[in-house]
């Protein structure tokens, strides 16, 4: 190659200076990076805030799906800030190769599991009874989709975590996927434990409930 050409970036980093700039107007100017990584920090404050007052607003509580709302968006704020502070940063970048094979192709699908398990999960329990028939298969899908499926696509990359990139990947690894895991704490402790029968004061009637998720078991007709 000649010397006067300039070497080429390697494919991961110019699509990540694409995404910088396209998306979060950063330029060639640290000033702009450091606008940007700015602004997302705030948005995060904002949206941790805004968002269960709005769900407050609108339904008279914020709930789970208010409270994973606010979690996504303020983890998506934090994580993009992240991102933007480490690209310029390459002493911190993994050395390894990457190897485009089928662990690849898993673990690329790493942020969209942990981002969308959880709500896949909610919608599984959500749009089918809980019978007593159907409850631990729903329960059992729910946590595999919440929590599964984002531990077996993080394990792929633990393998690039190497040198003072492990310093990074490591913890947002662990924190982005505990996540997904923390939302189906409830719902495998129903699991484990099974409902428990809850008699009603004002009839007197009987019927199964699930404490840990406060779900209670339709009869099934």
């Amino acid at each position: 190659m000649d010397k006067a050409t300039p070497p080429r970036k390697n494919a991961p980093q110019a699509a990540a200076d694409q995404v910088a700039q396209t998306f979060f107007g950063v330029g060639p100017d640290p000033d702009s990076r450091r606008r940007a990584i700015r602004g997302l920090l705030l948005g995060a404050v904002q949206v941790g805030l805004l968002v269960p007052y709005a769900f407050y607003l609108r339904f008279g509580e914020v709930g789970p799906m208010g409270w994973g709302t606010t979690v996504f968006f303020v983890a998506y704020c934090i994580l993009a800030a992240i991102g933007l502070y480490f690209g310029p940063r390459t002493e911190f970048h993994t050395t390894v190769a990457l190897r485009g094979d089928w662990a690849d192709h898993v673990g690329a699908f790493w942020l969209v599991s942990c981002a969308f398990g959880p709500f896949l999960g909610w919608i599984v329990t959500s749009a089918f009874p809980i019978t007593a028939d159907s409850w631990r298969w729903l329960y059992g899908l729910r946590v595999f989709l919440a929590a599964g499926i984002p531990i077996l696509t993080a394990l792929p990359l633990t393998r690039y975590a190497r040198g003072k990139a492990a310093w990074v990947a490591v913890p947002l690894l662990v924190g982005v996927t505990l996540l997904p895991i923390w939302s189906a704490v409830r719902v495998s402790q129903d699991l484990r434990d099974g409902p428990i029968v809850q008699r009603l004061r004002a009839s007197g009637e009987s019927r199964l409930y699930l404490p840990h998720s406060q779900q209670r078991i339709e009869v099934a007709r």
